[in-house]
């Protein structure tokens, strides 16, 4: 059997801002279920899996095409780090005989991506550019424009920076976007202590600024059925 690129899908079942959050319906279907048919869409993605503590959840990603690794109570509270419960699926694909070369993690709270997007982040790794790739996009502010506020006291938040330079003589900064991580699977586990996907060589893909989205409010939902109305 060839080693295999293999999508997870971290998908708990709590969810303190939005109760339900991964299967609350946006424009008629679940939410996580968005991740699962972008998963199956890619053709170099070997294996789509649900990673997820939560009964309900599980059968909604069976229904929509995925399969379902369960994951203990303890790797799924509100303070469990997301690269413990990948380490974890992929241990349990190995241990039933499956080869993982590379994963593709796709947060389900970030619905909107293209398939080009998710093929560049695994075509790095496979041309061995980098470990590990993820997306970032454009901050809407550079961060020479932020302020920080001690004791009623106002100074630029980076010491020699100049708020006041126009927009266009700013540097310009990049957040991570959340809506996929590719990490080579022997890089993964040689960081026993990490907290991050972003591992040994590392490599930006730039995704356009309104895919952007990370739906943690209900104010984010609105926001996404808007730009899906609008794509």
């Amino acid at each position: 059997m060839k080693d295999q690129i293999v999508s997870i899908i971290p998908a708990r079942g709590g969810s303190k801002g939005i109760p339900r959050k991964n299967i609350k319906e946006l424009k008629g279907k679940p939410l996580i279920e968005y991740s699962i048919e972008h998963s199956l869409e890619v053709d170099l993605i070997d294996r789509t899996i649900v990673s997820t503590d939560d009964k309900e959840i599980g059968e909604v990603s069976e229904g929509a095409g995925a399969e379902v690794i369960e994951r203990p109570e303890e790797l799924a509270a509100d303070d469990s780090l997301v690269i413990k419960a990948i380490k974890y699926t992929v241990r349990e694909l190995e241990k039933n005989g499956t080869s993982v070369n590379m994963i593709v993690v796709l947060e389900p709270t970030s619905p909107i991506r293209s398939v080009e997007v998710t093929k560049r982040c695994i075509d790095v790794l496979k041309k061995d550019k980098a470990d590990s790739a993820a997306t970032f996009s454009e901050t809407e502010i550079s961060p020479h424009r932020m302020w920080k506020i001690t004791d009623n006291k106002l100074e630029p938040f980076f010491e020699g920076a100049d708020p006041w330079l126009p927009r266009q003589a700013q540097p310009t900064a990049y957040r991570l976007t959340g809506q996929v991580y590719t990490v080579k699977r022997d890089i993964l586990f040689e960081s026993e202590d990490s907290a991050s996907l972003l591992l040994g060589r590392r490599y930006p893909v730039i995704s356009p600024k309104e895919t952007a989205v990370d739906i943690d409010t209900e104010t984010d939902f609105k926001l996404v059925e808007f730009l899906m109305e609008d794509r």
